[in-house]
């Protein structure tokens, strides 16, 4: 009996102090930090000029071998970024782009890269702007590659370019990175790579495109918040294949191909095989949106000393992109059987996307489906796979950096790192970078975050100067954070 109300009184003390420090946190500046909306001339000015990439259409596909389009971009942004393409090194990589500015300072400072892609995916279905019009509509611009990635890269653009038209001549090597790939197989990023790796070539910082800055990034959280994407999960895509004698459709037998797969796809949903865990990123990221949170999630984000591991399972029940920031996940993607309507398949198949989480890896995750799939008879085959890339920690110089720049460009706001569900050509880099960054320095809410790879896409043109202004910070701070290291 005294063991029990030792144990009693030991769990009320845990809950009280929980309690305790929940009460205690209090808001932060980003609880009431807004993005304006309202355009300025300046923006009306850069909208202008990016509506004009919006409209030379750049669609990439496999294969491609044409890259007529992209020449043709390429062209419009010899026109648009004269003193970039007077003085940086032009080399185009089969339709990919790298600009390069060799430094002043003989090594010293580590060289910079920025890179956002070109290509951009196809835009079918009925819009309510045209999807290549570039049309801009009071606090909007429309078009397919607003926010994937052509604003971004014509913030990179910009910012060098009136950087160079004030002078600037960098203590470092800069370069400039945009693929025509990326949309499709990455091989523009990883010749970009190789390029870079063949001379000698070791970056201090790659910054691409990844999280932006967001309204509410999770349910029950208040304010606006900067996304630096620190850890980039693993891809994988696996096909499950079931074999039989086939026959007519007339008399089944039990145990046929398509029942076995829909068997085995009900089991992986309803039995998830991956186990969820907290990481560095997603810690410190619910850390820092605790105070602005409901009190409920205050004391269960403000109290990850304890809640950890309870957290980690609760996640996928607040979203399913907070649940994917904490574990492997399977898409169930495409599926085949018999062409006749009356004929049993002889085989059939479905394929499942995976994304790897570091805590439980290619290896491993591909081997927990097998074993499921082994379950229903089912033959696994691994079509692609890419491990996880190495988290980057939110305390170097290097996010310290951008962190900075994002409030001063965004007053208020709460910069913190994430977990990116997603994939981007960063992860090439790994190989000459350590610090490989995701975060493009733009504004975008629910309906525009849906339209990436949708219908509608467009951006608050509001926000194309402070994307310019944050990428200019970085590249005239550089030097002063790296020697920080």
């Amino acid at each position: 009996m005294i063991v029990l109300w030792c144990a009693l009184g030991a769990l009320a003390a845990l809950v009280l102090v929980c309690l305790l420090r929940a009460a205690l946190l209090r808001p932060t500046a980003a609880a009431a930090a807004v993005f304006d909306r309202t355009p300025d001339a300046r923006a009306a000015a850069y909208a202008e000029k990016l509506g004009a990439l919006i409209r030379c259409e750049t669609v990439s596909a496999l294969p491609q071998p044409d890259k007529t389009r992209f020449l043709a971009f390429h062209a419009l942004l010899e026109t648009q970024f004269p003193l970039v393409h007077a003085r940086m090194e032009k080399t185009v990589l089969d339709g990919s782009l790298l600009f390069s500015l060799r430094g002043t300072g003989g090594g010293r400072v580590p060289p910079v890269l920025l890179m956002s892609h070109h290509d951009v995916v196809e835009a079918p279905g009925t819009w309510s702007h045209p999807a290549f019009s570039g049309e801009i509509d009071g606090e909007r611009l429309w078009g397919r590659g607003t926010l994937d990635t052509k604003g971004s890269l014509f913030c990179i653009l910009q910012a060098a370019e009136e950087l160079l038209a004030g002078g600037w001549q960098p203590e470092y090597d800069f370069y400039i990175a945009s693929a025509c790939t990326e949309e499709t197989d990455g091989s523009g990023a990883q010749a970009t790579v190789a390029h870079l790796a063949a001379r000698g070539v070791r970056l201090g910082l790659v910054l691409d495109e990844g999280g932006m800055v967001v309204d509410a990034p999770l349910p029950g959280v208040r304010g606006l918040y900067a996304l630096v994407g620190v850890l980039e999960k693993g891809y994988g895509d696996l096909r499950f294949t079931a074999v039989s004698r086939g026959g007519h459709s007339s008399a089944p037998a039990p145990g046929s191909p398509i029942p076995r797969l829909a068997a085995f796809v009900q089991d992986v949903e309803r039995h998830d095989p991956f186990t969820p865990r907290m990481n560095s990123a997603v810690r410190e990221m619910l850390t820092r949106m605790a105070p602005n949170c409901s009190f409920g999630l205050r004391v269960l984000f403000g109290n990850l000393w304890l809640l950890a591991p309870l957290l980690a399972r609760l996640l996928p029940a607040v979203s399913p992109t907070a649940g994917a920031m904490v574990k492997t996940t399977a898409a169930f993607t495409t599926m085949r059987g018999s062409e006749g309507l009356n004929v049993l398949p002889q085989r059939a198949y479905v394929t499942a996307n995976l994304r790897f989480i570091p805590h439980q890896g290619a290896e491993e995750s591909i081997a927990l489906m097998k074993a499921r799939a082994g379950k229903y008879g089912l033959e696994t085959e691994v079509l692609q796979r890419q491990e996880a890339c190495a988290v980057v920690s939110h305390r170097t110089p290097a996010f310290r950096l951008l962190e900075r720049c994002a409030q001063a460009c965004y007053p208020g706001v709460c910069v913190s790192p994430y977990a990116m569900t997603g994939g981007t050509d960063a992860k090439y880099y790994g190989a000459i970078c350590d610090s490989c960054l995701r975060f493009a320095p733009l504004y975008l809410d629910a309906q525009q975050l849906g339209s990436i790879h949708g219908l509608d896409e467009n951006l608050y043109y509001a926000a194309l100067p402070k994307g310019v202004d944050f990428y200019k910070a970085v590249l005239r701070d550089w030097p002063e954070a790296e020697r920080k290291q």
